[in-house]
C-alpha cells in the first residue's frame, strides 16, 4: 500500500510538472487569436479586431447571469460605438443551438456581432473556468481589463476605461 502511495505521488508529481504552464491573461498581455463562426456558418477570424478597442464577452443562452447583463453590453455598446468602440459576443453554446441564439438576441434586442464557438475553444484560451467572461481589449489586441462571472457593463468604471481607450470625445452614459 505503501508503495502505492508513492508510485502514485511520483506519477502525479510528473504529471503536473509536464503540463505547459498556465498563466491567466493580465492587464498588458495581447489576447490570443481566437476563431468562432457567424450564426450563418461563416468562419470568423478574432484577429480581424485588432485596430478599434472591443470587449468581448464569452457567454450561452443557458446561462443566467449571462442573460442577465447582456441588456448593459447593449447599452455599453450603443454608448460607445460611434467612437470606434464595439461590443462582440462568442456564444459557447452547443452545435446545433444557432436558432436559439438567434431567438435570445433578437428578444433582448442584441445589435452587436454575435459569433458562435460550440467547441469551447475559445473559454479555453481566454481561461475562464466559468460563464460569463468580459475582456476589454485596447485596439492593439492588449487586454485592458478583465471580468470573470457576471459585472455590471454600465458601471462608471468601466465606462471610464472605454472612454480612456476611445478618446477625449466619448459622452458621459450615466
Amino acid at each position: 500500500m505503501k508503495k502505492s502511495v508513492i508510485v502514485l505521488v511520483a506519477v502525479l508529481t510528473w504529471v503536473a510538472c509536464a503540463m505547459p504552464d498556465f498563466r491567466p491573461l493580465e492587464p498588458g498581455d495581447r489576447v490570443p487569436a481566437f476563431s468562432a463562426s457567424t450564426l450563418d456558418g461563416e468562419e470568423f477570424d478574432g484577429g480581424d479586431l485588432v485596430g478599434s478597442p472591443y470587449m468581448l464577452n464569452i457567454w450561452a443562452t443557458w446561462c443566467a447571469p449571462c442573460r442577465h447583463e447582456m441588456p448593459e453590453l447593449q447599452q455599453l455598446h450603443d454608448a460607445f460605438s460611434d467612437q470606434g468602440f464595439q461590443v462582440v459576443g462568442v456564444s459557447v453554446d452547443d452545435r446545433g443551438s444557432r436558432e436559439t441564439i438567434r431567438e435570445f438576441i433578437a428578444d433582448i434586442g442584441v445589435t452587436f456581432p454575435i459569433y458562435h464557438d460550440p467547441s469551447w475553444e475559445i473559454q479555453d484560451l481566454y481561461g475562464l473556468l466559468g460563464l460569463p467572461g468580459s475582456f476589454l481589449m485596447d485596439a492593439e489586441g492588449r487586454l485592458v481589463r478583465k471580468w470573470t462571472g457576471a459585472f455590471k457593463p454600465m458601471a462608471e468604471d468601466v465606462q471610464e476605461d472605454v472612454r480612456k481607450l476611445v478618446g477625449p470625445a466619448a459622452p458621459d452614459q450615466s
